[in-house]
């Protein structure tokens, strides 16, 4: 983890050269600054900050864009962010490291992965109340949902394997063997994948959703730490953290289609409402790359406070 370094302003007006980001899209973009001890809001054209907290990690957004919920591993617990406010709204003391986040439909459940005791969490989603754990395999990362089946997927990072949960009763459905260290995870009801990205052996481990078996695994830069996939399931975004850049790859044919420079140490990646933009958060550069994916490129560069993790993007 860098040092701390000196917060930006509460209001970062951004002026870069193209069109604004408002002609661009009309999303709402909220990323956390692990360092900085900020969740930041960027839209039409500007980053503000919308909550101090001490190093957030992840952020899951609520479907009816209510809340946001985030994590911090290192203070034990898990914050709600009231949007129509701004506000705080409530924050969970939680008996570990909780790190990733995933929620189902309603918001009514919150599934937490505990990279400490190793321990995937179901809370109440309006009181924070744990209403149920299970162990799962060494020190869980990310965690996909999928509201279909109501299956937990969760990158086991020690285990090297990407565990399947039933999501109501925390019964372990399988444990998939995938590459060394898998990190970030994300799923495709369009086409149901799962693509898990594997930091140490630099590649993803694509598997089928229905038979539970990997049925590809490609090289995917070089420790690939966030991965996101369309909703259409047609576009897969890594980044590739030491080569400073993001890949893009048609996610049914797993071709590369292009390579884009961005920040340094690119860490989470998020695909706007439209499928046509992305946001990237470069974790050394307390940047926010916004990519045109129609021509593949970086199209602005909006600073926000340091060492930025996660994002969450809303319509």
């Amino acid at each position: 983890m860098v040092s701390p370094r000196t917060i930006a302003p509460v209001l970062i007006l951004v002026a870069l050269a193209g069109s604004g980001f408002g002609q661009t899209s009309g999303d709402r973009v909220y990323v956390t600054s692990q360092d900085g001890g900020k969740v930041t809001q960027i839209e039409s054209g500007a980053a503000r900050i919308i909550a101090a907290l001490p190093d957030p990690v992840d952020v899951v957004a609520t479907q009816d864009e209510r809340r946001l919920y985030v994590t911090h591993p290192e203070k034990q617990r898990i914050s709600v962010i009231d949007l129509p406010s701004g506000s705080v709204e409530a924050s969970f003391s939680y008996p570990g490291m909780p790190f990733g986040l995933a929620l189902n439909s309603d918001a009514s459940r919150l599934f937490v992965g505990d990279w400490a005791r190793s321990v995937v969490s179901v809370l109440d989603g309006r009181t924070g109340a744990i209403l149920r754990e299970a162990h799962v395999g060494r020190s869980p990362a990310h965690i996909a949902f999928d509201p279909q089946t109501h299956r937990l997927f969760i990158c086991e990072r020690e285990a090297n394997t990407v565990g399947v949960y039933d999501s109501q009763t925390l019964s372990a459905i399988g444990r998939i063997p995938v590459g060394w260290a898998p990190y970030a995870i994300a799923y495709s009801s369009a086409n149901q994948r799962i693509y898990a990205a594997n930091v140490r052996s630099n590649n993803l481990s694509v598997i089928d959703a229905r038979s539970l078996r990997v049925v590809a695994t490609v090289p995917a830069g070089v420790m690939p730490y966030g991965v996101a996939v369309s909703t259409d399931g047609k576009t897969l975004l890594i980044t590739s953290q030491a080569t400073n850049s993001l890949i893009v790859m048609d996610a049914k044919t797993l071709k590369k289609i292009a390579e884009i420079g961005v920040g340094r140490f690119p860490e989470g990646v998020a695909i706007g409402s439209s499928g046509l933009v992305a946001y990237v958060a470069d974790w050394f550069s307390d940047a926010v790359s916004v990519i045109d994916l129609v021509h593949d490129t970086e199209t602005k560069r909006i600073t926000v406070p340091a060492a930025p993790r996660y994002l969450a993007v809303l319509p």
